[in-house]
């Protein structure tokens, strides 16, 4: 069904307004094709019986959701008022019809985001009954202003199960200052409750490691519905805390100042095969330099990976197979006259500090460094053939 088909249906059977149904589909439309609705806490209590089918579905349909609107007063179906010098939050439950329910917000949050609740700015708020019926936590999302100035740089960051390789690059004369890698091997072998401190860490390195560098950030975005491979790697990919990981590096860089996006990185391992034969570097960090190379020329980009310009966020289309076209032998030339540009391009690399760039940062740890590339090598590909 559409996505008008679902909300229409949606809001005939709940009774609900269109914007509450418009609001519910949003929350859904960018999860993860392995989400588990209710949390795999109470999905594991189910499978061992130790809830009823009952409570299940109870905590599975626990969550109602309502988008700001700055035009309706921050929010129309759930918005902070004050009565009395107490805060309420209005629930809207149709009919012109509210619920007045008394709101608590600590002393430290108040100080520092009320002048945001007062109707001039949107905020979103989310209402979560607790499993156990005794209350509700209310989550209230504001969007603040963060004033991040664009870098002369910029930092692709290539997602992988236990690592994040990156790629430094200069963006006037497309330059490849730094590549290394960032470990977070520790995110697989941690408790649940834990998890989220050491995404924090590890968000916290790349805005240091963006500051350092003064460029804008760039995370990797790769639809994982989409992946097949065998089971194990299937496995693998799926366990990727990929999407928290996403969301609190750009939260924490936008909080501190820094630019930061998410794009696809579709094709990048493909064009980074072939890089890795002639850098010398294993296939993720060269995979994080054909991605910074992917953000500042997709044009050369696009004719190393023949990739359509409507690809789409990590959704690859218009692909096209080399040959299978009359352009297909002229594509692939052009490819091949392109690599002697795109050498220069990357093997310059000692120019960043010339140009007031900026040198590694020892003493990180879990961020390794590879040995920086150097200028002007001679390159000379040698084919061997064992018989």
């Amino acid at each position: 069904m559409s996505r008008s088909e679902i909300i229409r249906k949606v809001q005939e059977l709940t009774g609900l307004n269109s914007r509450y149904v418009k609001d519910a589909y949003a929350t859904i439309e960018n999860l993860p094709a392995h989400a588990t609705f209710g949390g795999l806490k109470n999905q594991r209590l189910r499978e061992k019986g130790k809830i009823t089918r009952e409570e299940y579905k109870k905590r599975r349909n626990s969550i109602i959701y309502a988008r700001g609107d700055k035009t309706k007063g921050g929010n129309l179906n759930l918005r902070i008022v004050e009565i009395a010098d107490e805060k309420y939050l209005r629930v809207n439950i149709g009919d012109r019809k509210w619920l007045f329910l008394k709101l608590f917000i600590p002393e430290k949050y108040m100080k520092k985001y009320a002048k945001y609740l007062d109707g001039s700015h949107p905020y979103s708020v989310l209402i979560k009954r607790k499993d156990d019926d005794k209350g509700y936590d209310v989550r209230i999302t504001i969007r603040a202003e963060c004033s991040a100035k664009e870098g002369s740089r910029l930092i692709a960051l290539d997602m992988n199960k236990s690592h994040i390789d990156f790629c430094v690059m200069d963006k006037k004369h497309k330059d490849v200052v730094a590549v290394g890698r960032i470990n977070t091997s520790e995110l697989q072998n941690t408790r649940r409750n834990k998890r989220e401190n050491q995404i924090k860490k590890v968000a916290h390195k790349v805005k240091n490691l963006a500051k350092h560098f003064n460029a804008d950030v760039f995370v990797g975005k790769l639809r994982t519905s989409y992946f097949k491979s065998h089971r194990k790697a299937n496995r693998m990919v799926h366990q990727m805390p990929q999407f928290k990981l996403r969301k609190w590096i750009k939260h924490i860089c936008v909080k501190n100042g820094v630019r930061c996006e998410e794009r696809s990185e579709a094709y990048t391992t493909k064009v980074g095969r072939m890089l890795s034969h002639i850098f010398g570097l294993d296939v993720h960090k060269c995979a994080a330099i054909a991605f910074a190379l992917k953000l500042s020329d997709f044009h050369l980009f696009k004719l190393l990976s023949v990739v359509a310009s409507n690809e789409g966020d990590g959704s690859p289309r218009g692909w096209q197979k080399r040959g299978s076209s009359p352009t297909g032998t002229a594509q692939h030339d052009e490819r091949m006259k392109c690599w002697a540009a795109m050498m220069s391009s990357f093997l310059v690399v000692g120019r960043g500090e010339r140009d007031g760039g900026y040198p590694e940062m020892p003493g990180i740890r879990g961020l390794l460094f590879t040995s920086r590339l150097k200028a002007n090598l001679p390159f000379h590909m040698v084919n061997i053939k064992i018989w």
